[in-house]
């Protein structure tokens, strides 16, 4: 599942050289701008929301702040409705969920969650190696102004489709929307997004607190 994810869930990074919506006339630039905007990133942080839809169009929001690292670490801590964790170091990935007193452990490469390919994007810059076809629709956008872009993944997996709303002047991500096979779908919407501000390794280390349970594997 990562794949077509990678390419996209960190897509947002640093803003490419000027450009104004005016200049942005075709699908084409759009995804140019995109591809140089994300290849500069070396740190980005962000508030996000996350909205869940399962197929039965049950829905859970959550909020927090995100952290994302080159090489390939990432932080979100979730705030609301309650304090969750989900930190990776490059090589393992942690769930911790204080209230439960328990954190699930598992290695990057293994997991298939939706928050995971956020790390496998940095240093890569070819969004047409990883799909099929870009689509720009004329859908009102979450964001005025923002330009909303449909891209089918190459790789097959339960992802079906990925919408990607960008801003057209400075080519960050606002927002994004995974469609799966089962009808069950992810979105994240981004707001105060911060590149390149110097975050530090440690920031995404994590030790188990004492008198915690430790649970292999996290599912999807």
């Amino acid at each position: 599942m990562y794949s077509a994810l990678a390419f996209v869930l960190t897509l947002w990074l640093s803003p490419a050289p000027s450009a104004t919506p005016q200049q942005i006339q075709s699908l084409s630039d759009l995804v140019d701008g995109v591809e140089r905007s994300f290849a500069r990133m070396k740190d980005l942080s962000s508030d996000f929301i996350q909205i869940f839809q399962d197929s039965l169009n049950r829905k859970q929001q959550e909020s927090g702040h995100l952290y994302l690292m080159r090489p390939r670490m990432m932080r979100w801590e979730y705030k609301t409705p309650e304090d969750k964790l989900f930190v990776s170091d490059g090589k393992t990935v942690y769930f911790y969920v204080p209230g439960d007193h328990q954190v699930n452990k598992e290695a990057v490469k293994k997991s298939f969650d939706d928050r995971i390919p956020l790390m496998f994007l940095l240093g890569e810059s070819n969004l047409r190696n990883e799909f099929t076809r870009f689509e720009l629709l004329n859908t009102k956008p979450f964001f005025d102004g923002s330009k909303v872009i449909r891209m089918y993944p190459k790789a097959k997996t339960d992802l079906q489709e990925v919408l990607m709303e960008v801003d057209p002047a400075s080519y960050l991500i606002r927002r994004l929307l995974l469609a799966h096979n089962d009808g069950s779908r992810s979105e994240f919407i981004f707001s105060g997004i911060r590149t390149n501000s110097g975050l530090r390794a440690s920031l995404f280390d994590f030790v188990v607190p004492p008198g915690v349970e430790v649970l292999q594997g996290i599912g999807q």
